[in-house]
């Protein structure tokens, strides 16, 4: 019993729980910057899209030699 009540009182003590318990104690702080809107990741997408496309499409240019 006495080795159970040292255990549970060197848990209380460890720096571990002292630090969860700051942490919980304090909120994070409030980003102020706005992410960016969800158009700009779809304007990208067909962009990058049409890149590859456009770079598949297009003809080796190979001359009779190669």
């Amino acid at each position: 019993m006495i080795k159970l009540q040292l255990f549970l009182l060197m848990l209380l003590a460890s720096p571990l729980v002292s630090q969860l318990a700051l942490a919980a104690a304090t909120p994070p702080e409030p980003s102020l910057r706005k992410p960016p809107s969800t158009w700009v990741g779809y304007v990208l997408m067909f962009v990058f899209f049409g890149i590859v496309i456009s770079v598949s499409i297009m003809s080796a240019k190979r001359g009779h030699q190669d």
